[in-house]
């Protein structure tokens, strides 16, 4: 995958509760620095809890309150040390993206793998690891079709890698 450690991605809230295992939740929650060196580095020390240099912990952003219903954002934890410097947003479009991931774009039309997330309706057997991924949660009938989040500005992934569950 050609994800950068600290990228941001959206990702259904309703998959299984288990998680990514390259990825963890960006709700605000305080990690080791010892346990996830790269991620502090790559937020500049701006998750950091204390400026006191014997605090060993930092908090990732939370960003829960900006993300649309269904979703939920988490920050690349392992993968590639993105270059310097650091300007890349929290959402962003990679080449490489997890199937059913969805992400924010400024392009009029979505590039090959993906879709734009407008609330069609798309065929089950056309999709079907997608549909295993976020089910009829944005609508369909859930037999014969589902639905694609309806999110403006974002499109999701209708090809890639089904990231391994945490």
């Amino acid at each position: 995958m050609s994800h950068y450690v600290g990228d941001v991605f959206l990702w259904t809230s309703t998959w299984d509760k288990s998680g990514i295992q390259v990825g963890i939740p960006c709700d605000g929650s305080i990690y080791d620095i010892d346990e996830d060196p790269k991620l502090y580095a790559v937020l500049e020390y701006r998750g950091q809890v204390s400026d006191d240099p014997a605090v060993t912990t930092f908090a990732t952003p939370d960003l829960t309150g900006s993300a649309p219903e269904g979703l939920t954002p988490y920050m690349v934890t392992t993968g590639t040390f993105p270059p310097a410097p650091y300007d890349r947003p929290y959402y962003s479009v990679v080449t490489e993206p997890y199937l059913g991931e969805v992400d924010y774009t400024t392009e009029t039309y979505p590039s090959a793998g993906w879709a734009f997330c407008d609330g069609s309706l798309v065929n089950i057997k056309q999709y079907t690891v997608l549909f295993s991924i976020i089910g009829n949660n944005f609508g369909g009938n859930g037999t014969t079709t589902f639905g694609l989040p309806n999110i403006s500005g974002a499109v999701i992934a209708i090809s890639g890698a089904v990231p391994a569950r945490g």
